[in-house]
């Protein structure tokens, strides 16, 4: 016998991964109101695993919702943009940090390592999608490594965005680049150098913030 449980939270998945990648591909536009009955039609499921994934989407910054009215994909804005670059910088910094300290006690790097190999791979493929969600990847591998469950926890939504906003930028700032600063950001977590990795993470983080607010708010 089937758990109608199980199936409702695969189809759940189902549509929230659909309904992001809609959303960061840019086919549904920001500040685009999205139907309950409409988007069900469309993912051939009932209403009931779509607003379970509304309401991820929700956590994770794609969509705003409001009561009695339709949830809108997430516009852009200079302060939402900048709020998550503050943010990144205090989360991120700390996770390099912890991370190059666990592997002073013995913790492995491989999924780390893994990553970055993945993330190359999808730079010589020159996706955009993949090029976004491998980078995004490798930014929790290290959030994984600082082993810190609260910081996990915070990093949800932050990665949500920042693999959304890897994708809009993607098509103008050099990903050769941000991966070749990645290799360094390893090679400071391999060696277990907190505080140089902490400092390459930071620095990393912010060379992102000037071009990504000019890239996603001169768009069309």
């Amino acid at each position: 016998m089937v758990d109608e449980t199980l199936v409702q939270d695969s189809l759940a998945e189902q549509a929230y991964h659909a309904l992001r990648a809609s959303i960061i591909t840019g086919r549904f536009k920001e500040g685009l109101a999205l139907k309950e009955n409409a988007l069900a039609a469309e993912l051939e499921v009932s209403r009931i695993p779509v607003r379970s994934a509304m309401l991820q989407l929700a956590n994770d910054g794609f969509v705003v919702t409001a009561p009695r009215r339709s949830a809108r994909v997430t516009i852009w804005t200079a302060r939402g943009i900048n709020e998550l670059f503050d943010v990144r910088l205090s989360l991120e910094s700390l996770a390099a940090r912890l991370a190059a300290q666990n592997i002073r006690r013995g913790a492995d790097s491989t999924p780390l390592a893994e990553s970055l190999d993945l993330a190359h791979h999808a730079v010589a493929t020159r996706e955009r999608m993949a090029i976004a969600e491998a980078h995004a990847r490798f930014h929790n591998e290290i959030v994984a490594l600082a082993d810190s469950a609260l910081l996990r926890d915070l990093m949800r939504a932050v990665s949500a965005r920042m693999t959304w906003m890897f994708y809009l930028t993607g098509a103008e700032r050099d990903p050769g680049v941000q991966s070749h600063e990645h290799d360094e950001l390893l090679a400071a977590i391999d060696e277990g150098n907190d505080r140089l990795a902490e400092s390459i993470a930071f620095s990393h983080i912010e060379k992102g913030r000037t071009p990504s607010l000019k890239i996603i708010l001169d768009r069309g």
